[in-house]
């Protein structure tokens, strides 16, 4: 016989459907990005710093979409989703600082 404490402590698991135009437009995004940071590795080439920072810029996009739809952010609780957005904020401090200093040497 089960008490009261035990049916309480079951793990509920909530089933999202996620339609397949949800899946092709992060497919089309995720695409996207992919050809515009070889087009800037590529093109950009004379930029030197600024093709690093921008290909930097558009992989931390890539890995918001990727975190978002794959990870299932999306449809965890908000506090998760603030604490990816705190880490992506703070990469992209270092990476600003590390510009920085790389330009000035």
């Amino acid at each position: 016989m089960k008490n009261n404490t035990e049916s309480h402590n079951e793990v509920v698991h909530e089933t999202h459907i996620v339609s397949y135009k949800e899946h092709v437009s992060t497919l089309v995004a995720l695409l996207l990005l992919t050809i515009m940071t070889v087009s800037i590795s590529v093109f950009g080439a004379n930029l030197r710093s600024l093709t690093v920072a921008t290909a930097m810029l558009i992989a931390t996009v890539k890995v918001i979409v990727v975190a978002y739809y794959f990870m299932h952010l999306k449809f965890d609780k908000k506090i998760y989703t603030w604490l990816v957005l705190l880490v992506v904020v703070l990469f992209l401090s270092f990476l600003i600082l590390m510009s920085i200093e790389y330009l000035n040497r």
